[in-house]
């Protein structure tokens, strides 16, 4: 049995400070030759939705400013700067820098490879979901990015369609496989929408809202109508005996009768 203690050294490797457990690792680490395998860039893109006025889910979308992709519609994103910040710091960065968006929670969706998706390179994209009361949004394009604007999601037998009152596109005008990105951010919404808190970040109030608020936007989120009474059984249930949520001693003041009121902890 070897009995002999590893001597620690600590060295810097890739902007990482990192304690060798040897001399032998250190050497190892000095003469690591990275080029012999093939090193993607890293981008991230955020997928952004809201409602409108009218109650249904928008989406964030950017015309793009520069190639590829040129002139076609995208979801905001960019390159992450490695070394230098994590994934989280750099989606926040570039939804800030193309959108003039910041502050909010970002969800990780996703890590897209697929060979191909970027005609320039190798690029593995982390994708992330946010959503967003419009109220907060201060759209602004920046960066390479040459419009900003939000658009309501419809379907048709073909797919998607995004629409606002001035511009309606396809699936065939976005880029990269940002089609398949926001199908699938919509999928795993949907599919965690009734047991995951996602919903009350898109009341305009968390403090001040009702059962029929919250129940809008599940309509919204899963395209479909919702049995009123149904869903206030499950809310009561789900978040009301278990804390989330507490009732308030105040009602909403409106045509028929008044509709009590909640907050969310």
């Amino acid at each position: 049995m070897n009995n002999k203690k590893a001597s620690y050294t600590s060295s810097t490797y890739n902007n990482s400070s990192y304690i060798c457990s040897s001399e032998e690792e250190k050497e190892f680490l000095e003469k690591y030759d990275a080029s012999k395998y093939t090193r993607p860039s890293v981008t991230v893109d955020i997928v952004i939705f809201t409602l409108d006025e009218e109650d249904n889910l928008n989406i964030l979308l950017i015309n793009r400013g520069g190639y590829p992709y040129k002139g076609f519609w995208a979801i905001p994103g960019g390159f992450v700067e490695a070394g230098k910040e994590s994934l989280e710091q750099a989606a926040a960065r570039e939804l800030k820098e193309e959108t003039n968006i910041s502050n909010v929670y970002l969800k990780q969706l996703y890590t897209f490879g697929n060979p191909g998706r970027d005609p320039r390179t190798p690029v593995i994209s982390v994708a992330y979901t946010a959503l967003v009361p419009k109220e907060m949004l201060d759209i602004k394009a920046g960066d390479d990015a040459d419009d900003a604007q939000l658009f309501k999601i419809k379907y048709d037998i073909e797919g998607m369609i995004f629409t606002n009152e001035s511009l309606t596109i396809t699936e065939d005008n976005l880029a990269f496989d940002h089609r398949d990105i926001i199908k699938m951010a919509i999928t795993r919404l949907r599919n965690r929408i009734d047991y995951e808190d996602d919903a009350f970040n898109l009341l305009k109030n968390k403090n001040e809202f009702t059962i029929s608020e919250l129940k809008k936007i599940h309509e919204a989120i899963k395209n479909k109508n919702i049995d009123l009474p149904n869903f206030r059984k499950a809310f009561l249930r789900d978040y009301v005996e278990s804390g989330k949520v507490i009732e308030l001693d105040k009602n909403l003041e409106g045509k028929g009768k008044p509709a009590k009121l909640y907050k969310y902890i």
